[in-house]
């Protein structure tokens, strides 16, 4: 009898031994589906939160020919700020979508007329005193053309926006 229930639960282990893979790797490729399916989820999620952002960022009046923006600047009494940048740049982007398409920034930046400038536009891009290449790039210029401030790279929200606050006491 013995024999018969060692035989018996050596059969059961190696069954189940042979079959648990085969159970083991549908269960995993149960759970990669269910894994899968929530970073579509979440990749779908940032697209779109990534569009609503760079809606914000748009909704600035961005004029793109400099000569118009700075007979609209001396008409409006405005200051100017230009943005270089560049489609491929992925620090242009990350300032579209964080300290430009904020809120706060977005109500300092009223008080400017808006200009962007492609990097690769050598013709306008050429005429921004001290303009090197590097992007993104900031420059705050008086109605008549003449350079008061700039800055170039990243900036987080927080010391963009800073950055504008200490522009506008300097101005006082």
């Amino acid at each position: 009898m013995l024999n018969i229930k060692g035989t018996i639960i050596g059969i059961v282990v190696y069954t189940g031994l042979f079959f648990f893979p085969v159970y083991a790797e549908e269960t995993t490729k149960a759970v990669n589906v269910g894994t899968l399916k929530s970073q579509q989820h979440e990749t779908i999620q940032n697209m779109q939160k990534k569009e609503e952002t760079l809606a914000a960022f748009e909704e600035l009046s961005w004029e793109t020919d400099m000569d118009h923006a700075f007979e609209r600047a001396q008409k409006e009494q405005k200051n100017v700020m230009i943005m270089v940048e560049d489609r491929r740049c992925k620090w242009c982007k990350n300032m579209k979508m964080g300290a430009l398409s904020d809120p706060n920034v977005q109500d300092k930046l009223q008080s400017y007329i808006l200009l962007k400038v492609q990097r690769s536009d050598k013709k306008t891009a050429g005429r921004i005193e001290d303009f090197t290449g590097a992007i993104p790039s900031f420059y705050f210029m008086e109605p008549d053309q003449e350079l008061f401030e700039s800055v170039v790279g990243y900036f987080a929200t927080e010391d963009f926006l800073r950055f504008l606050t200490e522009i506008e006491e300097d101005e006082l």
